[in-house]
């Protein structure tokens, strides 16, 4: 019997266009209603969580900046960090220094970068979907390195380079540095974590907390970053819009994050509902 679901967001629970869908809320609320703990599990800062998931009644853990924070939204805290040093966190800044690459680093639940970053970042994301997620959740800063000595625990880092072999560069020299976990999200970017922090283990964390077993829980994804979240797991299932290793890695597949797949991989795995 599964007694909690980790959720990725953007790709699984969201569409293309970042929207909830109304098959899979209903789902979700009648796996809540039958029990069930529904934990969104994402690699966005606390800050850029949908209003349409912050409303959800039964959403009260979330696990952000892919594992590195886990918050009780019914204390308003903080309950597990696994976060990186600042002097880490600088120093792969450093790494990555070059004309036109944005650079970003998240605390606090917010992301921040420095006006320039801005400039690209919002050039990159106009007219999409993404922009008013990025809105919401960043603070721009007029000096990146300035801002970072004022933190003490950072949650995650973000590296987004104009072409492939921009991020090769920097990645040759990030991999230098310890202590760190890189993710790459798209072929041109990068995330970084500390090397502590993992979407899976973060999961199992919070389940030992409720007193759920590692068979109780069930993971969906579709991306690189949900790796550790589809090996954790007693039952992992992968969208139909995952990235091979993805699929290689879950258990089973469900339909894509545009036909509401989670909602079929909830009414099939954990209610009992329905074949697709």
């Amino acid at each position: 019997m599964i007694r909690m679901i980790g959720l990725d967001l953007d790709g699984t629970l969201l569409t293309g266009d970042k929207r909830l869908t109304e098959g899979n809320r209903e789902a979700l609320e009648d796996a809540a209603k039958s029990g069930v703990f529904v934990v969104p599990v994402t690699g966005r800062p606390l800050a850029g969580i949908p209003e349409q998931i912050l409303e959800l009644p039964f959403i009260r853990y979330i696990i952000t900046s892919n594992g590195a924070v886990t918050t009780d939204r019914g204390g308003g805290r903080p309950i597990r960090e696994r976060c990186m040093a600042r002097e880490t966190a600088e120093k792969t800044l450093r790494a990555a220094e070059g004309k036109g690459i944005i650079r970003e680093f998240f605390t606090g639940g917010y992301g921040y970068h420095d006006r320039s970053t801005r400039k690209l970042l919002w050039k990159r994301f106009e007219r999409t979907p993404v922009l008013s997620y990025l809105e919401k959740s960043r603070i721009p800063v007029e000096d990146l390195y300035v801002e970072l000595g004022r933190n003490d625990t950072i949650e995650n880092l973000s590296i987004m380079c104009s072409m492939r072999e921009e991020k090769e560069r920097v990645l040759a020299r990030v991999r230098e540095i310890s202590g760190i976990k890189i993710i790459y999200p798209w072929p041109t970017d990068l995330e970084i974590t500390s090397s502590e922090a993992d979407k899976g283990e973060a999961l199992l964390s919070l389940a030992e907390l409720l007193g759920c077993r590692r068979e109780e829980v069930m993971a969906m994804g579709d991306g690189n970053n949900d790796l550790g979240l589809m090996r954790s797991a007693g039952l992992s299932v992968a969208m139909g819009n995952s990235a091979p290793e993805v699929i290689e890695a879950a258990d089973y597949m469900t339909a894509d994050n545009e036909h509401d797949g989670v909602a079929l991989a909830v009414r099939r795995y954990i209610l009992g509902r329905g074949e697709y």
